[in-house]
């Protein structure tokens, strides 16, 4: 019996005699991830006769409405499946705060530093924790042939990746690997500002999962490693099914493996998270490892990665729900 299922009678108890609302849908460009993350959220709170009559599922369109949702059904407790803006960044957070009520994921000033890539780059790299250069994309960025420059003198070399910085699910993402890819990108953007520019990374992508466990420790899911068929990992990759393969648990040395995982929990508790998280990563040609970003909400569709780590745990889908729910409470 897994830390997970020795809890579940428990939690069933607990949460028997309260009201339980499933957040989904929500107002950023990652809304259709969404309502199918938190249909299969509530689809499995729903599947336990004890609760089953408590959960209420949220569509999630303005602050207005969702208060008064709030109120109407009398919710104590919120399971967050909102992904992106409004609903990762810290403002429901901040929302849910002042209306007394417990929620699951991270509270209001961890989701908008891990929200920000930004934020969460410089915090690794404070920590001596090694990820691709970067720095912010702007108006007044040169571009010849050769790379892209910096107000600081500072230059980044063909191929780059031009990111967000606050979306998640790969939203926004392109890959430029000349002049002619900036500039054909660069008509797409209507905020420069909003985004920033990586070095690309040629190596393999992995993904692991952490959560805590409730005495105090925090467990690392199986590494899975992405394959996607798209050159990169993109939105079409993560959620068509069959444009992307996994190994999980991802093949790996055992050298590389404990480094993998050392590195990924200083990543988590750099950032003092305190849920589920998903921590994403390169290995390149020469396996060293980079840090890419860390999602504080993963997506729970039939497509995400989070849930496949939890299946190849023999997690039991329901149970892995519950028990996420469950860390609302402390």
């Amino acid at each position: 019996m897994n830390f997970i299922e020795i809890v579940k009678p428990k939690l069933l108890d607990y949460f028997k005699d309260k009201n339980i609302a499933v957040l989904y849908g929500g107002m950023s460009e990652e809304r259709e991830v969404s309502l199918r993350s938190g249909k299969n959220v509530y689809d499995a709170l729903r599947s336990f006769p004890e609760i089953k009559d408590n959960i209420y599922l949220i569509d999630v369109k303005d602050g207005y409405s969702l208060i008064d949702d709030l109120r109407i059904y009398k919710i104590d407790y919120c399971y967050n499946i909102l992904h992106g803006t409004y609903g990762e960044d810290g403002k429901v957070q901040g929302l849910l705060d002042m209306l007394n009520i417990k929620y699951t994921g991270e509270g209001t000033t961890v989701s908008a530093i891990c929200m920000d890539k930004i934020q969460t780059k410089m915090i690794w790299n404070s920590n001596n924790l090694l990820n691709a250069d970067f720095d912010l994309l702007n108006k007044k960025n040169d571009v010849n042939d050769n790379a892209i420059y910096f107000s600081s003198d500072k230059y980044i070399e063909y191929p780059f990746i031009i990111k967000p910085i606050e979306n998640g699910s790969s939203v926004g993402l392109f890959i430029v690997k000349n002049k002619d890819d900036f500039d054909r990108v660069s008509k797409t953007i209507d905020n420069p500002y909003g985004y920033f520019v990586e070095k690309y990374i040629k190596g393999k992508e992995y993904t692991a999962g952490i959560i805590p466990k409730l005495d105090g420790t925090n467990h690392i899911l199986p590494i899975l490693a992405i394959l996607p068929k798209n050159e990169m990992y993109d939105y079409e990759a993560k959620y068509t099914k069959g444009m992307t393969d996994f190994e999980i648990p991802a093949k790996l040395d055992k050298d590389t493996e404990n480094k993998v995982l050392d590195m990924v929990m200083k990543a988590y508790e750099s950032l003092n998270t305190r849920g589920l998280c998903r921590i994403d990563f390169i290995l390149d040609d020469n396996n060293d490892m980079y840090l890419l970003e860390c999602n504080t909400q993963p997506g729970m569709t039939e497509t995400s990665d989070v849930p496949e780590m939890a299946k190849s745990s023999s997690v039991d889908f329901r149970d892995f729900v519950l028990y996420i729910l469950g860390l609302s409470i402390f």
